[in-house]
């Protein structure tokens, strides 16, 4: 007798070798996930309690709200993946390129920051396609005709070869995160020492000059690491792009700031 491997089922998770999918299969996915939390607390509040204490509802209704919200701030976090410019978001929310970049660059800068992944970082699932394969599970209850109604439109499926590519990339993103995180330590130590010294003493006039040099110099290694990651995180190029841009004004502020005290602290010497 010879042993055959099983055919595969339809509901069985697409083969991905990577922990992490690429960031626009996660943010995807992210989006699944809200929606598919929302529309279970949605179908759960349906059949409305009689005997609810005063203000139940009102509570139920939200925390609708407010997952919602969760969902909004996920779909343009796919949009922006995908490509979507903020003139079109702001298009398409009804409002100008600027108001829609105030109101949701943030969560695209903390969803970077966080490593573009779906996963939380104690998730239960080993890799993003098992967790994807979870939300397979779950719409099929509702739709058992599309038993892969999450997976089968992933980039890690559609294009399997595009893997490798993403995966270098993302080593090389997390590495200039990880640069990131360290320069904002060192930039909040420096704030941090400020806070110790008197601008109006001239005793403290030499300190200063010299944390606002460093802290200079913090900022434009900075605003270099947000250059890399224009390459290493294209769909966030704007974003990273803005960054570079406002980090090279700090670092000029502070420059400024330091060749003033330094002139103050010749005059009193």
């Amino acid at each position: 007798m010879t042993d055959t491997a099983a055919a595969p089922s339809a509901s069985d998770p697409p083969v991905v070798s990577s922990p992490s999918l690429s960031p626009r299969d996660e943010s995807r996915l992210a989006l699944a996930s809200t929606l598919l939390t929302l529309s279970g607390r949605a179908l759960d509040a349906v059949p409305v309690d009689p005997e609810a204490a005063p203000g139940d509802l009102l509570r139920v209704a939200l925390d609708l709200q407010q997952r919602i919200e969760h969902v909004v701030t996920n779909a343009v976090i796919a949009e922006r993946e995908r490509g979507t410019t903020w003139d079109q978001l702001g298009a398409a929310a009804g409002t100008t390129r600027q108001s829609a970049h105030e109101k949701w660059s943030p969560d695209i800068h903390a969803w970077a920051a966080i490593g573009r992944t779906a996963r939380s970082s104690d998730s239960s699932y080993a890799t993003t396609i098992e967790y994807a394969a979870e939300m397979d599970r779950q719409f099929a209850r509702s739709d058992p005709s599309r038993p892969q109604a999450v997976t089968s439109g992933l980039d890690a499926v559609r294009f399997p070869g595009s893997q490798a590519y993403e995966d270098s990339l993302r080593v090389r993103g997390r590495a200039l995160h990880s640069r990131l995180k360290q320069l904002n330590k060192t930039l909040k130590e420096l704030a941090d020492e400020r806070e110790t010294l008197n601008i109006n003493d001239p005793a403290d006039y030499g300190r200063l000059a010299e944390n606002r040099l460093l802290n200079a110099e913090t900022y434009k290694e900075a605003a270099s690491v947000y250059d890399q990651l224009v390459t290493a995180e294209p769909a966030l190029a704007d974003e990273h792009r803005a960054e570079a841009e406002g980090h090279r004004r700090k670092a000029d502020d502070s420059r400024d700031i330091a060749t003033l005290l330094q002139h103050k602290a010749q005059h009193e010497a």
